[in-house]
C-alpha cells in the first residue's frame, strides 16, 4: 500500500476534480498493461476507483461528486493524505474469458422490430456460452466517454431468484427463469447519474436484444430508487456502495407466444421542432 500527500483539485477544463499521483503506478503497482484498478482512502474516507494515464509515467484520479461532498472538497484546491493499493480484478471463476463464437441468423432490423417481453419461461436450462454472448452484447454498448460503468451480476441460484420473484409482483417471472442479469453502474466511473443510467439502459437493450436473437426470450424488470426491492438487491448481491442497480433481466426459453403490432406512430415523430 502506498501512502502520500496529494494536492485534489480542478484539472484545465475545470470539470474534472482529480488527483496527480506522484509515482509510475504502472512501475508501483507491477502492472505493466490494462486498466489499473485502486482503492484505499482518501482523509480516512474509502474509495474505490481507477487511474487514467497521462503518458510519461504520470497518473491522475478522478473523484466522483459523492466522494468531493465526502471529504468536503468545494471547489478549492486542498491537501489530502492519499493511502492507496491496487485491486486484482480476477475473472468470474469458470467463466471464460472470450465467449463462444455464437451467431444467430436474425437481422438487427428483425429483432428490434420483433423483440417482445417474454414473462413465461418453460424448464430447459440455457448454456453458459449463450449467457456469455448476452453479456458480450451488453458489453458492446455505446457508453459517455467510452466509461463503460457498469457490472453485470448473473444470478443462477434458484434461492436467490425465488426471494427476488417474492418480494415484487411486477418480478414475479424470475421464480421461473432459467436465470437472471442485473446490471449496474458504477458510481466511481460515472459520476453523472444521467449518463450511468443511460449507459446501462444501452446495455440493457443490447442484451434484450442478443436474448431474442438466440431463440430465448427476455424482460426489463426496473429498479426504483428507495424502494424495498432495490434494498433487497443490494443486501442479497452484496453490492458495494459504489454500485447502483438499474435494472434486472430474467431470461430463458420462452413459453409463451405473443401477436406483434405496429409500433409505427407519425404522431410521435417530429421534425426540427415541435
Amino acid at each position: 500500500m502506498e501512502q502520500f500527500d496529494a494536492l485534489i483539485k480542478k484539472d484545465d477544463s475545470g470539470r474534472l476534480t482529480i488527483v496527480e499521483v506522484p509515482f509510475d503506478a504502472r512501475t508501483v503497482f507491477n502492472k505493466p498493461k490494462g486498466t489499473i484498478y485502486v482503492s484505499g482512502t482518501i482523509n480516512n474516507i474509502a474509495y474505490r476507483s481507477k487511474l487514467l494515464s497521462r503518458g510519461g509515467g504520470k497518473f491522475i484520479m478522478v473523484l466522483d461528486k459523492a466522494m468531493q461532498k465526502s471529504i468536503g472538497f468545494d471547489g478549492q484546491a486542498m491537501t489530502a493524505n492519499i493511502t492507496m493499493s491496487a485491486e486484482n480484478l480476477q475473472p468470474v471463476r469458470d467463466v471464460p474469458e472470450k465467449p463462444a463464437d455464437i451467431t444467430c441468423g436474425m437481422d438487427v432490423l428483425t429483432a428490434i422490430k420483433t423483440r417482445q417481453s417474454i414473462r413465461k419461461f418453460s424448464s430447459k436450462p440455457v448454456s453458459q456460452d449463450m449467457v456469455n454472448t448476452v453479456l458480450c452484447a451488453g458489453m458492446c454498448a455505446p457508453t459517455a466517454k467510452n466509461k463503460r460503468p457498469y457490472h453485470f451480476i448473473v444470478i443462477r441460484d434458484r434461492h436467490i431468484l425465488s426471494d427476488l420473484a417474492r418480494h415484487n409482483p411486477n418480478a414475479a417471472m424470475l421464480e421461473f427463469s432459467a436465470g437472471a442479469i442485473v446490471i449496474c453502474g458504477d458510481k466511481n466511473r460515472e459520476g453523472l447519474k444521467e449518463f450511468l443510467y443511460a449507459d446501462c439502459a444501452a446495455a440493457t437493450q443490447n442484451m434484450l436484444l442478443s436474448i431474442h436473437g438466440l431463440g430465448l426470450g427476455g424482460v426489463w424488470c426496473g429498479v426504483a430508487s428507495n424502494s424495498e426491492w432495490r434494498k433487497l438487491l443490494i443486501e442479497q448481491l452484496t453490492l458495494p456502495n459504489k454500485l447502483e442497480p438499474v435494472s434486472v433481466i430474467g431470461f430463458g426459453w420462452p413459453d409463451e407466444g405473443k401477436e406483434l403490432n405496429s409500433r409505427w406512430d407519425t404522431a410521435m415523430v417530429h421534425y426540427e421542432k415541435w
